[in-house]
């Protein structure tokens, strides 16, 4: 079975508005390195038609192709508040 990874934009708890999904793919790394410079460009707002918004965090959901959840990983988990990898999560991969 295959493994997807989202990248979600999380929204605050009382918006009405649905999280979105941003990117996905079956590679660990390169849905994490888009999370990385999702952020950079960013931070933690997103564009949509009626203009921008902030979000309350940016996730990462492995999930299998029939949709069910495995994990979820907040930007905070993965990154520090640098920007930078953290390391222990590199060697967990």
């Amino acid at each position: 079975m295959t493994t997807i990874y989202d990248v979600i934009a999380k929204k605050h708890k009382n918006c009405t508005r649905p999280d979105v999904i941003l990117f996905y793919d079956e590679d660990r790394e390169i849905s994490i390195k888009f999370m990385e410079n999702y952020v950079k460009k960013n931070g933690f707002t997103l564009y949509e038609k009626d203009g921008r918004f902030t979000i309350a965090d940016i996730i990462l959901r492995k999930r299998t192709s029939t949709g069910k959840e495995i994990s979820r990983k907040s930007y905070i988990e993965l990154f520090d508040v640098f920007g930078k990898r953290r390391k222990e999560e590199q060697a967990a991969g």
